[in-house]
């Protein structure tokens, strides 16, 4: 199922057709409150996520694979294997992570280019999206807390453990504080926009962001 493509910039300011500022504001809301919707979704939270867990299935297979060599009559052909399977299945996670930040990149582009057509105060305060802030953050840094446990505990038992498992705790601890650093850096950089770039809350403000 094809995906349905983000919103374009404004058009230059020579081919702009709005009849008046009203319908400019309009169109300007439609396009930012969408942007801002692909940007700080629940389903791009989950998506960014399945890239962890891939990684995470890929260093079962690394971890399994190192296992292998371990034993003095090491089964090195099934361990090779499972590194080269583990390879299969990290790469792609790393780069749909790098093509998540790039569509990152573009969806604040977009933003930045229809929040300088000027201030909306009325529809700005929307775009702050605290709910889903808060969402996006606190299920981050549980992920984060997560992978700090399993690193620690991989750390804490190099010989007890054989390699592999040692390095199964390792890689999936770390696997985890990415992908949960990754959500509080998306939060705290779409905090920081909002603060940098959308109309300042009014401190009389009830339903809407009017003074």
């Amino acid at each position: 199922m094809p995906r349905t493509p983000l919103p374009p910039p404004p058009p230059p300011e020579h081919l702009r057709s709005w009849p008046d500022h009203e319908s400019l504001l309009a169109e300007r809301a439609r396009a930012m409150g969408e942007l801002q919707r692909r940007g700080l979704s629940f389903a791009r939270l989950a998506l960014l996520w399945s890239y962890g867990l891939i990684a995470t299935l890929g260093w079962i297979l690394v971890s399994l694979g190192l296992g292998a060599f371990e034993a003095r009559n090491a089964d090195y052909v099934t361990g090779v294997v499972e590194l080269v399977l583990g390879l299969f299945f990290l790469m792609p996670a790393v780069i749909g992570v790098g093509f998540d930040l790039a569509r990152d990149r573009t969806v604040r582009g977009r933003l930045d280019a229809w929040a300088a057509l000027g201030p909306d105060p009325g529809n700005d305060h929307r775009l702050r999206a605290g709910g889903r802030s808060a969402g996006w953050l606190g299920l981050s840094v549980a992920l984060c807390l997560i992978g700090l446990v399993l690193a620690f505990t991989g750390v804490g038992q190099p010989g007890s453990g054989g390699i592999g498992e040692t390095a199964y705790l390792i890689g999936t601890g770390v696997i985890a504080l990415v992908i949960g650093g990754l959500g509080v850096l998306r939060v705290r950089g779409h905090q920081r926009w909002a603060g940098n770039v959308l109309s300042p809350v009014s401190l009389r403000e009830g339903g809407g962001a009017h003074r």
